[in-house]
C-alpha cells in the first residue's frame, strides 16, 4: 500500500505533520510520502521558493521515520497536477490500494482540479477533517453518497474514507502573515523549520546573521 500526502507546504507546519502521522496511526502504515506540490496549479504562486519549501519539508520529515519527503513533482517542467502524480504511482502500487490524503477543505475544491474525475479511478481518498470545512458542492456530495467507506479502504481505488480525528486547525496563510508581522509562530512549526525560516529570511522575516 502506498500513501501520498500532497501539499504546497508553504511552510510545512505541525498540522501537516500531525495529520500525516495520524493517518499512519489510523491505518497502521509504516510510511507516508509527503509530496511537494512544486509548481501549484490551483492557487497563487507559493510565497517561498520551491527549493526552500523542499528543504523545510525534508527538515520536518526528520521528526519521524514514517515521514518521507517526495520530490517527484519537482522534476516536471510544468505545473503540478495530482492526477499526473497518481498516474506515476499507480503502476508502483500494483493491485494494492493507492491512497491520497486530502483535507476536507481541498475535497470541497475537488471539481476545480485538473482531470478531477480520474482521481478516484486511480486512488482512494483519505480525508482529514478540518474545522469549519464540512460544506461540499453538489458534485462532491454525489461522490460521497456513492464512494464513502465506513472502514479504511481495501480496494485498489475508488473509495473515500474520513478519518474520525480532526486535523489541527493550523493555517499556513496565517503563519506567513504572522511571520511577516514579526509575531511568534514557533509553537506551530517544527523547531528546525522555524530556524531555517529565520536563517534564510523567508516570509518577511529579518534574516539572522
Amino acid at each position: 500500500m502506498i500513501c501520498l500526502f500532497g501539499g504546497t507546504f508553504d511552510p510545512v507546519h505541525l498540522g501537516h505533520v500531525q495529520g500525516a502521522l495520524g493517518v499512519c496511526d489510523a491505518l497502521g502504515l509504516g510510511e507516508i510520502r509527503l509530496v511537494l506540490s512544486a509548481r501549484p496549479s490551483h492557487r497563487d504562486p507559493a510565497a517561498a521558493s520551491m527549493e526552500d519549501r523542499w528543504h523545510m519539508l525534508c527538515l520536518a520529515c526528520e521528526a519521524d521515520s514514517r515521514l518521507l519527503a517526495d520530490d517527484c513533482e519537482m522534476h516536471r517542467e510544468r505545473p503540478s497536477f495530482t492526477v499526473e502524480t497518481l498516474v506515476q504511482f499507480r503502476p508502483v502500487a500494483g493491485a494494492e490500494p493507492l491512497l491520497w490524503v486530502i483535507g476536507s477543505d481541498a475535497l470541497a475544491d475537488l471539481p476545480s482540479w485538473y482531470r478531477w474525475r480520474e482521481v478516484l479511478e486511480l486512488c482512494n481518498l483519505i480525508v482529514l477533517q478540518r474545522p469549519g470545512h464540512d460544506a461540499y458542492p453538489a458534485a462532491v456530495r454525489q461522490l460521497l453518497r456513492h464512494r464513502t467507506s465506513d472502514a479504511p479502504p481495501t480496494e485498489t481505488c475508488g473509495q473515500i474514507f474520513f478519518l474520525p480525528e480532526t486535523m489541527p486547525g493550523i493555517s499556513a496563510t496565517e503563519i506567513r502573515r504572522n511571520l511577516g508581522l514579526g509575531r511568534a509562530v514557533g509553537h506551530l512549526l517544527n523547531p528546525q523549520v522555524a530556524a531555517y525560516i529565520n536563517q534564510q529570511g523567508i516570509y518577511g522575516v529579518t534574516r539572522e546573521g
